[in-house]
């Protein structure tokens, strides 16, 4: 049986007696455990939240110009990752008569050439060759 079972099963014996002061006592003391009850909750769901973020962020990988986890063929953004901590996906674009690009759909970052390419910020159009 829980504190809040317990609380009102004595609030049950304190009416057959009719002690009105007791009685108030007795809800107070029934509205703290509630209150108690919700915090516990809430701070349950950030001790998961946060052992989310840190699993996350130990299985994150950075492997040269993106970070990566193993298994998800779409890599995330480094500048997003080293500056705010935001994991986003970036996203390949294909302008014509250019090529492919990676962009970040969050900060906007271009990043230039394949995956093992260093990484350029910014767009820069690709020079005519002969």
């Amino acid at each position: 049986m829980g504190a809040v079972e317990n609380i009102k099963e004595v609030a049950d014996l304190v009416k057959k007696f009719n002690d009105i002061e007791l009685n108030r006592s007795i809800l107070k003391l029934e509205e703290e455990v509630i209150d108690l009850t919700r915090d516990k909750r809430r701070a349950d769901d950030k001790v998961e939240e946060l052992e989310r973020v840190l699993k996350f962020k130990s299985e994150l990988k950075f492997k040269d110009p993106y970070y990566r986890l193993d298994g998800d063929p779409s890599p995330y953004c480094p500048a997003c990752w080293d500056a705010k901590r935001l994991a986003v996906h970036v996203v390949t674009v294909t302008h014509p008569m250019l090529h492919h690009q990676k962009v970040c759909p969050s900060c906007k970052h271009v990043y230039e050439g394949g995956a093992d390419q260093s990484l350029s910020y910014g767009w820069t159009p690709r020079r005519n060759r002969l």
